[in-house]
């Protein structure tokens, strides 16, 4: 199941780079004039610099993704854990432990922002694998 979730997102966002490039260098091979394929290179041109663009993105510190991990993806991570490690500590040791819930409102923001920092950092793994090539 979260093989097929991965290849998903992973297909979906590779699919994002190398769809139009594609496209763009099929347009510049079949071009009939020397003006179709300069604007099938200015195509060609803008997608390689958006994807290098997303390389360097995922690599700041300080960028959304990266400050996104650390104030949700670790926390609500974290939490998870907390819920399985009581599950397995409370039965061997006969203890009662208990985690508090997190409120509705942080649950509802981190259903949206978690998938989507999945997919940004799908998008930066594919960007960057597309650029070694």
């Amino acid at each position: 199941m979260l093989r097929a979730v991965l290849d998903w997102l992973g297909g979906g966002v590779i699919k994002q780079f190398t769809g139009p490039l594609l496209e763009a260098y099929r347009a510049k091979l079949n071009a009939q004039n020397d003006a179709d394929r300069l604007a099938a290179e200015q195509v060609i041109a803008k997608l390689e610099a958006a994807r290098d663009i997303a390389v360097v993105e995922a690599g700041r510190a300080w960028s959304a993704t990266s400050v996104g991990r650390w104030l949700i993806v670790v926390p609500f991570g974290a939490w998870w854990a907390a819920i399985y490690l009581v599950q397995i500590i409370n039965p061997w040791f006969g203890l009662s432990l208990v985690v508090i819930d997190v409120p509705e409102r942080i649950h509802d923001m981190a259903v949206i922002l978690i998938p989507a920092i999945v997919i940004a950092d799908a998008g930066a793994f594919a960007a960057r694998s597309i650029g070694r090539r």
